[in-house]
């Protein structure tokens, strides 16, 4: 019999919790800005974003997803991921897992060198890479006066 830890569930609250204030605050967005009103989304993958010494990274899950229907762009300062999840024709007993539409947007940071940008999906998850721009050094200029 397995013991019950109440900090799993708790865990699981606040994981919940975060899905539906992102989802909220996701369609809140949306709805604000009127040119998104034509690409409404039905759902919002999950996704994490990590950083590495010379990239950041956003992973996305999105299963069950083909690579053709995924539509990946980088505009100025933000990052677009949009897809479709179309289930098979049939009786389902239980749906447990979204279909249609998803849109998920990321800012991304003034120091991703955006001509870099690639992605793979892999096991279920779209990871997109955002190279950073190699920082510059400064450097002491002496300036003669005439």
């Amino acid at each position: 019999m397995a013991q019950w830890n109440p900090l799993h569930d708790l865990v699981s609250l606040q994981d919940r919790m975060n899905r539906l204030f992102e989802d909220a605050s996701q369609r809140r967005a949306s709805e604000a800005n009127p040119r998104d009103e034509v690409e409404a989304a039905d759902w919002y993958p999950a996704a994490d974003v990590y950083e590495q010494e010379g990239e950041y990274t956003v992973a996305v899950d999105i299963p069950g997803i083909d690579r053709a229907t995924l539509d990946i762009s980088v505009d100025d300062d933000r990052l677009t991921i949009k897809g479709n999840r179309v289930l098979p024709d049939s009786t389902r007993h239980r749906a447990e897992c979204p279909s249609g539409k998803f849109l998920k947007t990321f800012s991304v940071p003034a120091a991703v060198d955006q001509g870099g940008v690639r992605a793979d999906y892999k096991d279920g998850v779209l990871q997109v890479h955002l190279p950073k721009r190699p920082e510059r050094k400064s450097q002491r200029v002496e300036i003669k006066i005439s």
